[in-house]
């Protein structure tokens, strides 16, 4: 059974791929003698593992950074990070997601391809060249534009690196991008340790970004060149039409990162512009601790649910099981971290980064909510991006960028950057809602009540529970690392205990069936044998 055509802009448009060749033929029949399941669960794992070395790594090494640079530090970084997002044209254009979505990987596809991704990356380091003099009129901090010209100028580097990257996503190779992104990583980190111990400030942020890029630039096109050999054998072409079609597609998923700036970054532009530099920097650190889930979890599941969620897009029973999955690793990884970061905050930030942090506990409470449904919402819009309905991921977007600016800006105005980080949890609420109003659209046959309903009650009781408890040891005295590793460890064990307790059956069959598909292990068995 086929889902049902949608009436949006591009059901309107007559079919714009031809067939696949006899190249992206070849790679789909390599790819096919292992179940997609196994690919993209195992795929999965090794960006995972993959994700969790380098949030380790990085965490460690901004914890550093951290103690060592001031809090103005890291605020004008992330002003200057959010008009350089606002300008940087190359993720609106959506050219991924239609190079993604194309049926081929052949010398059209991948010439027009480059030629868009690099030119979109020239185009928006000259837009940032345009609105520096403008921000000067604003009286904006020179940091703040130096910060701004300096990312767009490795934003033409990823406008290179980007073309590697996503041949080798597209046939599903991520250990090789993965074990690239291991190496180049770490090794990013050695100028700006460098700089923030000589006094470089903000400098050192720029100088990581600066060397992660490079590095990724030159390992990606040497792998890529190594094992996609089929499509460096003729000569890329341009093709006009083929580009039209990769932006008809591309802007509308495009239009969707647009009002994502919005959305994720506009918080900074409050904060920065109109609490302070200093202030923003401690907002920003609650924020990075916010992300922890969506890096944990979201960001892994996101990037292989959606070449998942394109293999079986025509097949509505396979998609929807796939779907169920992924909800439900969000709810048994996403959910509790979130919950063991709101209950151990002033732990955490104090045993983290320092005493003089101590002001982002506040934010950091408010802002957890992002924590829980950031991958949701991340997961839905590759589902709807890889089906063919961009449009959907833009009007939620749209819905949450007119709710953050009317919502957070008054807020901001009344309660400082309390109020902002008060207007980002109503507009996720917002966004969540209309989200999973398309997503019953989409997969109709969704159990929603199943995914939603015990996790919920699940979080309910947890907190209730573990505030008391941690109030009760904060009274014992005990060191801080041991308080903050009681303290975590009673959040999980009360929420995988509380989720075991009431759905025994469901749980244990789900993680055996994420673990037999990790191993490549009676699949058959479990296809004849569905998950309840």
């Amino acid at each position: 059974m086929k889902p049902k055509p949608k009436n949006n802009a591009l059901s309107a448009l007559p079919p714009p791929f031809p067939p696949p060749d006899a190249a992206s033929a070849s790679r789909a029949a390599a790819a096919n003698d292992k179940p997609l399941a196994v690919q993209i669960v195992r795929g999965g794992a090794t960006v995972a593992f993959t994700s969790y070395f380098l949030f380790g790594f990085g965490f460690l090494a901004n914890l550093v950074l951290t103690r060592v640079l001031a809090p103005a530090d890291f605020g004008v970084f992330a002003l200057g990070a959010f008009f350089f997002a606002l300008l940087n044209l190359r993720p609106k254009a959506g050219i991924d997601q239609a190079f993604a979505h194309h049926p081929r990987s052949d010398a059209e596809a991948s010439g027009t391809l480059a030629v868009l991704s690099i030119t979109t990356g020239i185009a928006s380091f000259a837009l940032a060249l345009i609105a520096a003099p403008l921000l000067v009129a604003f009286q904006y901090a020179q940091p703040v534009i130096v910060v701004l010209l300096a990312l767009a100028a490795v934003g033409v580097s990823d406008s290179v690196m980007g073309i590697a990257w996503v041949q080798l996503d597209k046939a599903l190779l991520f250990t090789r991008v993965s074990l690239v992104a291991a190496i180049a990583f770490p090794i990013s980190y050695l100028p700006a340790f460098y700089l923030a111990f000589n006094g470089g400030g903000y400098w050192a942020l720029l100088a990581q970004n600066a060397a992660y890029a490079a590095l990724l630039l030159l390992g990606l096109w040497f792998t890529a060149r190594r094992v996609l050999p089929e499509i460096w054998r003729v000569r890329w072409t341009f093709s006009k039409t083929l580009a039209r079609q990769f932006l008809r597609f591309g802007v509308l998923a495009g239009l969707a990162t647009i009002f994502a700036t919005l959305v994720y970054q506009f918080d900074n532009f409050l904060v920065g512009t109109f609490v302070g530099a200093e202030t923003l920097g401690y907002y920003d650190r609650a924020y990075r601790i916010a992300q922890w889930s969506s890096i944990l979890v979201g960001s892994v599941l996101t990037r292989t649910a959606f070449y998942a969620y394109s293999r079986l897009q025509n097949d509505l029973a396979r998609l929807t099981k796939t779907a169920t999955m992924s909800l439900w690793i969000v709810t048994m990884l996403a959910v509790p971290i979130a919950l063991a970061i709101f209950v151990s905050a002033d732990e955490l930030v104090l045993f983290l980064f320092g005493a003089k942090w101590l002001p982002s506990v506040l934010f950091l409470r408010f802002l957890v909510v992002y924590s829980v449904l950031r991958p949701l919402l991340d997961d839905a819009n590759s589902l709807f991006i890889a089906v063919g309905h961009p449009r959907r991921t833009t009007i939620v977007n749209i819905v949450q960028a007119i709710v953050i600016v009317f919502a957070a800006t008054p807020l901001t105005f009344q309660w400082s950057a309390v109020g902002t980080a008060i207007g980002v949890g109503i507009t996720f609420v917002a966004g969540l809602a209309v989200t999973y109003y398309f997503v019953r659209r989409t997969l109709p046959d969704l159990k929603l009540r199943q995914a939603f309903l015990v996790p919920g009650i699940v979080t309910i009781i947890t907190v209730a529970l573990s505030i008391p408890i941690a109030q009760s040891l904060r009274a014992s005295n005990l060191p801080l690392v041991v308080l903050l590793g009681i303290e975590i460890a009673s959040v999980m064990a009360l929420y995988f205990g509380l989720t075991l307790l009431l759905r025994p059956r469901y749980t244990h069959a789900r993680a055996q069936y994420v673990w037999r598909l990790m191993r490549n292990r009676s699949i058959s068995a479990l296809e004849d044998n569905p998950i309840p």
